[in-house]
């Protein structure tokens, strides 16, 4: 009885209602919601006036604030938390082998409505020993949601991701990197620690897929290359984000993995391992 694909979640399903009665929200504070309440889905969300953006806001979008408990590097110089974004896709086992080739393990943040669709492929993937996280049901930005239905987002998902294997997930990475401090104290809420990524390491991979392109493969491997120059001069670890949603991120995420197996004194593992 899942909400539908890619849709936002009704709050008034019974089933949401029931979460709403166990969670504790007192502790959440009363701030903004973004884009004047108008949900954003499919894009990222653009910021609202500094008129409208309180100082304690806490947003990653606008103000690019992290939070104590926010996880947004490895702690130690030449551990690479690897991640994957908006699966289970069909393009995902592609993925999945070559990793298992390499002994490989990731975090793959991943979206209610395509576990539901893909099970097999998610269950594979952790059978495999990767991490499996929350990435929402339908890839809303979360700031523009009220609280209940960022609840019903987060729970949808940790439902299904329970589920197919068996295991409540401990990591939330919101869609764009979209949180702020009303965000993340629901996340917390609901038991799930906020993961974005460490700044410069975002692949922008899905640029591969849009209409027109903003990416080329070569541009995407240019931007690995440079991670790979940075890495070992900076004081920690990093987070870096990629997809495994569509052919083309994944032929790319494959060519970046080859390359950076042969890196030395690089450590490859899932965010929890970093």
């Amino acid at each position: 009885d899942y909400p539908p694909a890619d849709e936002v979640p009704d709050t008034n399903h019974p089933q949401v209602q029931a979460w709403l009665k166990e969670i504790d929200l007192s502790n959440v504070p009363n701030l903004p919601i973004s884009n004047g309440g108008v949900i954003i889905t499919h894009q990222a969300p653009k910021c609202d006036p500094p008129t409208v953006i309180k100082p304690d806001q806490g947003s990653w979008t606008c103000q690019k604030f992290t939070a104590k408990d926010d996880v947004i590097f490895c702690p130690n110089v030449g551990e690479w938390g690897l991640t994957y974004d908006d699966g289970p896709s069909e393009s995902t086992p592609k993925l999945l082998a070559n990793l298992s080739e390499l002994n490989i393990k990731a975090t793959f943040f991943v979206i209610g409505s395509h576990v539901i669709n893909n099970p097999q492929i998610l269950k594979s993937a952790y059978d495999s020993g990767h991490n499996i996280a929350v990435h929402t049901w339908s890839h809303p930005a979360l700031t523009s949601l009220p609280n209940e239905t960022i609840v019903a987002e987060l729970k949808w998902t940790m439902k299904a991701i329970k589920e197919v294997i068996g295991v409540t997930p401990l990591y939330m990475r919101p869609p764009y990197g979209d949180t702020d401090n009303r965000v993340r104290a629901i996340a917390h809420a609901v038991g799930l620690k906020t993961v974005i990524w460490t700044l410069n390491f975002d692949s922008n991979d899905w640029g591969l897929t849009s209409n027109p392109p903003t990416q080329t493969d070569d541009s995407v491997l240019n931007t690995f290359d440079s991670w790979m120059k940075n890495f070992t001069t900076m004081g920690n670890g990093f987070i870096s984000l990629e997809h495994d949603f569509a052919p083309k991120t994944v032929d790319v995420a494959i060519q970046i993995i080859n390359k950076a197996a042969k890196v030395p004194n690089l450590k490859i593992m899932t965010v929890p391992q970093c």
